[in-house]
């Protein structure tokens, strides 16, 4: 497909083996060159669903008018009160009990009246997960 001065590429490949992934392939001429600049982004079958996903909500927040961000930090934080504050270590370690105990992310975001994706993170920052 060309765009302006881009050319993008959409492509599935097969590794060896045999699982498909999707590549999205941008190509430009470099200014003043006849050289190309090349950038890739590889999609695997198992991501495919949350990336259209993220891909879609992308687009539908670019076609939005007058709406300067996705959320709104208030409407967050009166399902999730401690939405977007800083963790303190106490609270950190609290997690990693809590956790490694077995509770879900589901039962941690309840706990730490936290989303379920800034407990994976914080999980993430610590190697937990």
């Amino acid at each position: 497909m060309f765009a302006g001065s881009r050319t993008y590429f959409f492509d599935v490949k097969e590794s060896a083996d045999g699982i498909k992934y999707l590549v999205i392939s941008e190509s430009r001429r470099q200014a003043g060159e006849k050289s190309y600049e090349h950038n890739r982004v590889m999609v695997f079958r198992e991501h495919l669903k949350a990336f259209i996903d993220g891909f879609k909500k992308t687009v539908e927040s670019m076609n939005e008018k007058g709406k300067s961000k996705a959320y709104n930090v208030e409407q967050i934080r009166s399902e999730y009160r401690e939405a977007y504050t800083k963790w303190t270590a106490e609270e950190e370690i609290r997690l990693r009990r809590e956790y490694n105990q077995g509770k879900t992310i589901d039962e941690l975001a309840e706990i730490f009246q936290r989303r379920p994706t800034a407990i994976r993170s914080r999980l993430e920052k610590l190697a937990m997960l």
